[in-house]
């Protein structure tokens, strides 16, 4: 009885020993390909767009606080109900510029954040795509130690620590498939948007 449970591990341990041996395996090197992924650039000119828009309500406020602040130093006698006034339109000015920076700039990260998931779901969506047509078990996540040096070393280990595959043989790498078929398919979509 002994035996025959040895055989049946040893049987058993094999099949898992040639199921491993077959796992085909790659990697794809995720910040290149969102780099490279041309949504990535279109998001980034959107959200420069947004905050330059922003930048410029955001001194428009500014200058009609400053003006209200130096028609109250040099126009109106303190005291006077016209002081008054002006003083309480300057807090209001104040703090509507204080809601607007805190709440805009807020709305802008969320907004920003959000489409990064977006595109990491796109590079995810191609990678799983990429992998099955190919017959690939695994993709691992894998990417170069940045080239600068860092400036602590507590960055240094962290750049170490996010490292998840320290080798691999440049013809498992599926970056450049990915790069082309997001770009590709991204263009396409960009496409049939303009040409309804």
């Amino acid at each position: 009885m002994k035996r025959m449970m040895w055989v049946l591990a040893v049987v058993v341990l094999a099949g898992h020993g040639n199921a491993w041996a077959q796992t085909k395996v790659a990697v794809v090197n995720v910040p290149a390909v969102s780099e490279r992924y041309q949504k990535t650039a279109d998001l980034e000119a959107k959200f420069e767009g947004v905050r330059r828009s922003l930048a410029d309500q955001e001194n428009s406020l500014r200058d009609r606080i400053e003006r209200t602040q130096r028609s109250l130093e040099e126009e109106l006698k303190p005291g006077t109900p016209e002081h008054a006034d002006r003083s309480k339109q300057l807090a209001m000015l104040k703090a509507e510029h204080q809601w607007f920076v805190e709440s805009e700039s807020k709305r802008v990260e969320k907004d920003l954040a959000a489409s990064l998931k977006l595109i990491f779901l796109d590079i995810r969506s191609t990678v799983r795509e990429i992998a099955e047509e190919r017959g690939i078990d695994i993709v691992l996540s894998a990417d170069e130690v940045p080239t600068s040096d860092p400036d602590t070393p507590t960055q240094m280990r962290q750049q170490i620590v996010l490292q998840k595959v320290l080798y691999w043989n440049p013809s498992i790498d599926l970056t450049d498939s990915v790069v082309e078929r997001l770009n590709s398919k991204y263009n396409a979509e960009k496409g049939k948007q303009a040409n309804p």
